[in-house]
């Protein structure tokens, strides 16, 4: 009895003073609204696990809608620094041409609702987060804004030479069904934390 009392003491300790790996907290109903967690980014696709090694923020074009033109940027968060990781995700914001990210903070609401999305701007439905997804290429398994629900918070600091500081809260919950896969999803997919993302 008193052994089991010492055990289970002991393994109480152990928790406490051992770093987490996983969320601190359940994951929001809407992250577009809330802050994500002071903790270096941690990726989940579909339940597996992975810290990014490779975190990179690139021109992705531009796009002109009527007499307006935008500059695209997306952020990869990888596995590993390859074109093609095991492990990925990323995110694509616009801007009106001309216009920095830096200091910005991009929105992506938990609807399929395209008039409800936050715009790049007042004149056009061009939305500033123009999509985002999860790949775990060993298992051919992805997940996207273009059949799931998911919602995003993504916020910028400002550059320093050619790194650029962030935070990020994508949430996907599970349960969810697409028109190819009458299956629900069993876990959550998810990117949450602070970044350090290379400008190239």
């Amino acid at each position: 009895m008193i052994a089991t009392h010492l055990h289970f003491l002991l393994t109480a300790a152990l928790v406490a003073i051992l770093p987490s790996t996983g969320l601190a907290q359940t994951l929001p109903a809407d992250c577009s609204a809330a802050t994500a967690p002071t903790q270096p980014v941690a990726i989940s696709v579909g339940g597996v696990k992975f810290t990014p090694r490779s975190i990179k923020l690139r021109s992705a074009g531009g796009v002109k809608t009527g007499d307006e033109e935008f500059d695209t940027y997306q952020l990869s968060l990888r596995s590993e620094d390859d074109l093609s990781p095991p492990l990925e995700a990323d995110v694509t914001v616009m801007v009106l041409k001309g216009q920095r990210i830096d200091g910005r903070v991009f929105r992506r609401l938990p609807t399929k609702d395209r008039d409800r999305q936050p715009s790049a701007s007042q004149r056009q439905r061009e939305l500033e987060v123009q999509g985002w997804s999860f790949k775990n290429r060993p298992a051919k398994t992805d997940f996207s804004h273009a059949e799931h629900i998911g919602s995003l918070r993504l916020e910028f600091g400002q550059r320093k030479g050619a790194v650029i500081s962030g935070s990020i809260y994508l949430c996907v919950a599970k349960g969810q069904t697409t028109m190819f896969n009458k299956t629900p999803t069993k876990e959550e997919s998810y990117a949450v934390g602070t970044f350090q993302a290379r400008v190239e």
